[in-house]
């Protein structure tokens, strides 16, 4: 397995991984308000040139991804996604230490809805710290993280 740049032709495939990856988020936390549920294929379309996203490939498949950007002085990270049959295994946490590597020296910061414990711990486990939590129209409430 390897991690390299996507490109804008693997737009469908990584909404695709999105569906299927955030459909347990979803069940996890009782709630299909997730926005990376909400979000249109025609919305992740138009956001791909705004980040920087990674691509983790068993073969010719895309099993996981992670995106990132330069915001208000820190790096913003977001969309970590593993493929179901892949979790378990160690990839979250090599995406996240890619990310590491692309923005050394760099605060990065992430968020998840604050039901999400396994999210959280992984996170935790990788060195990032709550900042502050959020409530959202929808009633989820989400933690954001920070990595100093």
């Amino acid at each position: 397995m390897q991690i390299e740049y996507a490109e804008q032709s693997d737009v469908r495939e990584l909404y695709s991984l999105q569906q299927l990856a955030f459909k347990t988020e979803a069940a996890m936390i009782g709630s299909d308000s997730v926005p990376a549920l909400l979000e249109t294929a025609e919305e992740n379309a138009a956001d791909f040139n705004h980040w920087t996203t990674l691509k983790l490939m068993d073969g010719n498949n895309i099993i996981g991804s992670i995106r990132y950007r330069p915001s208000a002085g820190k790096v913003e990270v977001g969309r970590l996604m593993i493929h179901p049959d892949y979790r378990r295994q160690g990839l979250a946490q090599k995406m996240l230490k890619t990310v590491d590597q692309e923005c050394p020296g760099k605060v990065k910061e992430l968020y998840t809805c604050t039901k999400s414990w396994t999210n959280i711990k992984l996170y935790r486990k990788m060195g990032y710290r709550p900042t502050k939590e959020v409530t959202e129209k929808s009633g989820l409430s989400f933690v954001y993280m920070d990595k100093k």
